[in-house]
Parts: C-alpha cells; sequence; structure tokens
C-alpha cells in the first residue's frame, strides 16, 4: 500500500507570456494539494518571461529555455520528457486554477484506478473580471473513450496518469489543437471523468482573434491526416467532412460577428 502522497507534475509552455505568467504561477502556489512540481518550457519567448522565470526561487519548478520558437507541439513535448512524479496535468501561462483543482483531481484518479483522466468545467473571464462563458458543464461523470469519438471533455483542463502519458508523444507539426490530437491516442479504449465544477479559468483579457482561431481549424485538420490509417476510411471521412465543414462557416460567419 502507498504510504506517500501522490505527486503531481504540471507542465506549462509558455510563448511572451510576461503579462499573465505570473497569475498563473500565483493560482499553482495557492494550491490546497501541495505535493506538486512544475516543469516550465519558455519557448523562445521574445519579451521578459525569460528574467521573470529565473527569478522563481522555488526548487519545485524546473526552468527550460528554448532558444527559438519551435510550436506548443514541441514545447508540450519537451515538458512531457521532463515530467517526474504519478500523475500530470496542465496550465498554459494565460491561465489560472481554482485552488483545490488539483486536490479534486487527484482524489478522483486514486479512488477510481480504472479512469485514465479527469478534467473539469472551465471559465472564462475578461479584463474587468466578468464571466464571458462556461465550458465543460455540458457533460460529468464517467464515459468510455475510443480513438475518433468527439472529445467532449476540455484537454488543458485534465489530469492524467503519468506513466502511461510517457508512452505517447506530441505531434510537432502541430502548432494548435496538438492537445486533442494527443489526448486522443493516449485515452484510446479507456475511461475518462468529468468534474462538474469550475476548477479552470481562461483570463480572456483578448478576444480569440479570426486568424487564431483559422489556425486552430487548420492544425484539427492536419491532426486527422496524420491518424487516418488508424481511423480506417469511414471514419476519416466522417470525421474530416465535420471538420471542413465547420472550419467554412468559421470563415463564412466569424466576420459577422
Amino acid at each position: 500500500m502507498k504510504n506517500q502522497p501522490s505527486e503531481v507534475c504540471v507542465i506549462m509552455p509558455v510563448y511572451n507570456g510576461a503579462k499573465t505568467i505570473e497569475l498563473a504561477i500565483k493560482s499553482l502556489l495557492c494550491q490546497t494539494y501541495t505535493q506538486w512540481n512544475c516543469v516550465i518550457v519558455n519557448d523562445g519567448s521574445k519579451d521578459n518571461t525569460k528574467q521573470l522565470l529565473d527569478a522563481i526561487n522555488d526548487k519545485r519548478f524546473k526552468i527550460i529555455h528554448l532558444e527559438k520558437n519551435r510550436g506548443r507541439g514541441f514545447a508540450r513535448q519537451v515538458a512531457l520528457e521532463n515530467a517526474t512524479g504519478d500523475f500530470l496535468t496542465y496550465l498554459d501561462a494565460d491561465d489560472f486554477y481554482h485552488p483545490e483543482k488539483i486536490e479534486y483531481q487527484v482524489e478522483i484518479l486514486e479512488k477510481l484506478k480504472d479512469v485514465f483522466l479527469v478534467s473539469c468545467a472551465q471559465g472564462s473571464f475578461d479584463s474587468n473580471n466578468k464571466l464571458l462563458t462556461i465550458r465543460g458543464f455540458k457533460f460529468s461523470g464517467i464515459y468510455d473513450f475510443k480513438f475518433g469519438n468527439a472529445v467532449k471533455f476540455i484537454p488543458v483542463t485534465s489530469m492524467i496518469r503519468l506513466d502511461k502519458a510517457l508512452k505517447i508523444k506530441y505531434n510537432n507539426n502541430l502548432n494548435a489543437s496538438e492537445d486533442v490530437d494527443y489526448f486522443s491516442r493516449y485515452l484510446d479504449n479507456n475511461k475518462f471523468y468529468i468534474i462538474n465544477k469550475i476548477l479552470y479559468y481562461y483570463a480572456e483579457f483578448e478576444s480569440v482573434s479570426y486568424s487564431k482561431a483559422i489556425e486552430y481549424d487548420y492544425n484539427n485538420i492536419k491532426a486527422i491526416f496524420f491518424v487516418k490509417a488508424k481511423l480506417g476510411f469511414k471514419q476519416f471521412f466522417k470525421s474530416i467532412t465535420v471538420a471542413m465543414v465547420k472550419s467554412l462557416a468559421l470563415i463564412i460567419l466569424y466576420p459577422s460577428f
């Protein structure tokens, strides 16, 4: 029987995150669950992110600086390769945690041994601290997942089992939607759990740009092509059709809003 508390590794890729990363780090330091370590990968930032990270005086943090920007998929893979512990979770540099986020997720993963991923709801706020949206409340409870299924959970809010996570690699060719691609392969033929609580917050100080939205759709289509052999023709055709229709709708409708 395990006597020591489970160790959680938090990975955080960052590119030009000087304006928001301090809030992200403070939310981690305020966690009720204290048995954690954090790997931060500075993906070639051009602002003063490096100086802020080098000023951290806490042995729980491991800071890795990349000389040039390599993209989110590459940065997440570097962080994953440097992760240690029992569970793995995520914190983007422009986001922050509810104080009990890690505690809730660890409790479920320790209790439900056949669950391989635990996610939660996500709240989005603007610069006036006004709640804009809540995502992740539509589904809650335990679900089975098969490769090719729609991802019902919010990837960045998730906590997973590190030993299994290390067997899967991020696609370095994806600079967006890399997390959806990764979790679809990690979770194949396994169960996941969605907590019906807002434990993760996205500080939406600036609205998502049109170009960024297009980039995510483009990378989603790329990800489907990368795994088309595994999907089979029928599932591939369905997935690519849905993705392209959504992308086309975005291109046509986004400017109107």
